[in-house]
């Protein structure tokens, strides 16, 4: 029986790993990049190793940016009273589509038993320190509306709480168990206006 050259599967194996791409989408990704001109190829690749090597994750709110502190967290004329905690970098481009012009606080995921994420995993205690140094007016827990963003707001909110601060939870204009990466930025927009204290 023929096999595949070995480095067309070490090529298939590696996009497989990529998420939301399945054995068969690798397979036709594979063949795709042995198919196009060797130019565009080799530019995906020096696009992954220019990110790789330039982008890093921010000190102060745990984003992904070319410069740390990141170009948010060094803007002087942003809100510096109002501080948006999300679960990932990728939410951030997201919440500016709707306007939102303070401070943001990457945690790099939610908590789940389920995956045995516990706080110490995230940038829970981070958090809790930047609150603790920083005059935040509000902090804005946006966690995605499904059990684990609910389960997530309220161990931080319980966290919070003792420092004194605000703490609200975004609107419910969010439907329930959706991904802030997919709703529409007027939805978003309606959920930051709408946000209220988390009791």
């Amino acid at each position: 029986m023929a096999t595949r050259d070995r480095t067309i599967e070490n090529l298939i194996t590696r996009l497989n790993r990529l998420p939301g791409i399945g054995p068969k989408t690798a397979e036709r990704l594979a063949f795709h990049l042995m198919r196009v001109e060797a130019e565009e190829a080799l530019q995906l690749a020096a696009a992954i190793e220019q990110v790789r090597a330039a982008v890093k994750t921010c000190r102060r709110c745990f984003q992904l940016d070319s410069q740390d502190p990141c170009g948010i967290c060094s803007d002087a004329s942003r809100d510096q009273t109002m501080l948006l905690v999300i679960e990932d970098p990728r939410e951030v481009t997201r919440f500016e589509d709707t306007g939102y012009r303070g401070l943001y606080h990457v945690l790099q995921g939610r908590l789940s038993q389920l995956e045995g994420i516990r706080p110490e995993d995230l940038t829970t205690g981070q958090l809790v320190a930047r609150v603790k140094a920083a005059k935040f007016a509000e902090v804005c827990l946006a966690t995605n509306p499904d059990l684990e963003g609910e389960g997530t707001a309220r161990v931080l909110a319980e966290q919070l709480a003792p420092l004194g601060t605000k703490v609200t939870r975004l609107a419910r204009g969010l439907p329930a168990g959706a991904s802030i990466a997919q709703v529409s930025a007027s939805i978003l927009a309606d959920a930051i206006e709408g946000r209220r204290p988390l009791s």
